[in-house]
């Protein structure tokens, strides 16, 4: 009996340590090597770029505390180095003035410099090419793998690659362009790595509103999302963490940040385990609408579409962009119905009230209609631009899941004709729904 009071205070005890003592990140150093490549044919100009994004990147995630390094490490090297590091570590020996890997040969200043930092960040350009495309112009596509490596244990704990490319009338520019589509990837990959996502807790509750620990300082950014966590210490003694809420950050301050409760399972209490949920911050919702013409001579249309909304920096107000083919309109003559087909691209602002996990959305935009050719022979030489409108929409959303949201609306379009040879006006009121992904 006595033995069985025992075992049940130490799991109180220790219970009651999770429950007060709730983990809060802090800034991790890291080393940064310059990037190496593969192929020796990568013009200087292409790794510079690339170089300058990388390290731009982990600046601007905020989270850590950086070491640059000038050295440039092959993949074929890098487990020679973590062998040099374990052999540092493990025989405590002094280290010679040059250590040689590969090409490159580290000062006895810079390799104790590595072995005492905390992380060390490889980066590799594994792929590069640029060629000249069909229409005149070029396409650049790069490869760079990452390989991250903890010193203490002398081993690499994650790794992964980022694919972008980039299109323009020139090489150069086509090279840039695939630079400039790496950060959001790149942030997002380092975002996922369990090491390095923010843990935060509770410092006040207002009804809805959280005060949590961490802001700016730390990266934190208006839209970001925290699962509310809770430890549970099963029969075996074995702990487990379940996410029992999920909070959305409002308004960022330099240490501490706004947030607010979409859902708790639990009333959400000063001193709760935060944890966070990285994405890459946008949202792509599918849906059909069903538009009913203004004119009752004229046949209903049916619009099947995709909006591209950014929610990473954005809260109550947020961005988007938009495609969408409407099916049934008036595209005049038998071979422009043959031949090409309708498209709506548009661009415009969504208001959003949070209601817990019911969200209502007023939203507006401006649409320029085209008329696309189907036909292949026809795709690199001209598209009609037949109208321009807009639509004005009402929706309501529920979140089924985390990453999912339900949504139905309703509003009013319009797309008033600018080439009447070829294309008739459409407006009425429109009614849809759809599904909407988080990632």
């Amino acid at each position: 009996m006595l033995k069985r009071n025992l075992i049940v205070l130490i799991l109180v005890i220790v219970s009651l340590s999770f429950a007060f003592g709730q983990e809060i990140s802090e800034k991790k150093e890291i080393a940064i090597f310059s990037l190496s490549y593969t192929d020796w044919s990568i013009p200087d100009g292409a790794l510079g770029l690339v170089d300058q994004s990388v390290q731009n990147v982990f600046i601007n995630l905020k989270r850590f505390d950086i070491i640059g390094m000038s050295y440039r490490l092959d993949a074929g090297d890098i487990s020679g180095f973590i062998d040099e590091i374990k052999k540092v570590k493990e025989s405590n020996i002094e280290v010679p003035e040059a250590v040689r890997l590969g090409e490159q040969t580290f000062t006895e200043a810079d390799f104790n410099k590595l072995v005492g930092s905390f992380i060390i960040v490889i980066p590799v350009m594994s792929y590069y090419e640029v060629a000249a495309d069909d229409g005149g112009g070029y396409t650049a596509e790069i490869q760079t793998s990452f390989t991250f490596i903890n010193v203490e244990e002398g081993k690499a704990f994650a790794s992964f690659q980022v694919d972008t490319t980039g299109s323009d009338e020139t090489a150069k520019a086509a090279v840039k362009n695939a630079v400039d589509a790496m950060p959001i990837q790149l942030s997002y990959e380092v975002r996922k790595i369990p090491e390095f996502q923010l843990k935060s807790g509770i410092l006040d509750v207002n009804g809805r509103e959280i005060l949590i620990e961490l802001g700016a300082n730390m990266g934190i950014k208006p839209g970001d999302e925290f699962s509310l966590t809770n430890t549970v210490i099963l029969p075996s003694g074995h702990l487990v963490e379940k996410k029992v809420g999920l909070l959305v950050v409002k308004e960022v301050n330099q240490e501490v940040s706004t947030a607010k409760v979409f859902y708790a399972k639990k009333k959400p209490a000063v001193g709760d385990q935060l944890k966070e949920i990285p994405r890459m911050g946008f949202e792509s919702a599918l849906y059909v609408n069903y538009i009913s013409q203004s004119d009752p001579a004229k046949d209903p249309i049916l619009a099947l579409g995709i909006r591209q909304i950014v929610s990473r920096g954005f809260y109550k107000i947020r961005p988007y962009v938009g495609i969408e083919i409407p099916l049934g309109v008036d595209v005049k003559g038998v071979l422009l119905n043959y031949f090409f087909f309708p498209v709506n691209t548009y661009v415009g602002t969504e208001m959003n009230w949070y209601l817990g996990r019911l969200h209502i959305t007023p939203a507006v935009d401006v649409a320029l209609g085209m008329l696309v050719p189907i036909a292949e022979e026809y795709q690199d030489d001209f598209v009609i631009y037949s109208s321009i409108g807009g639509h004005a929409r009402l929706g309501i959303s529920y979140m089924f899941s985390d990453d999912i949201k339900l949504f139905g609306e309703a509003g009013y379009a319009a797309m008033l004709s600018i080439n009447e040879g070829f294309f008739n006006s459409y407006s009425g009121l429109l009614f849809g729904g759809g599904v909407t992904f988080k990632y």
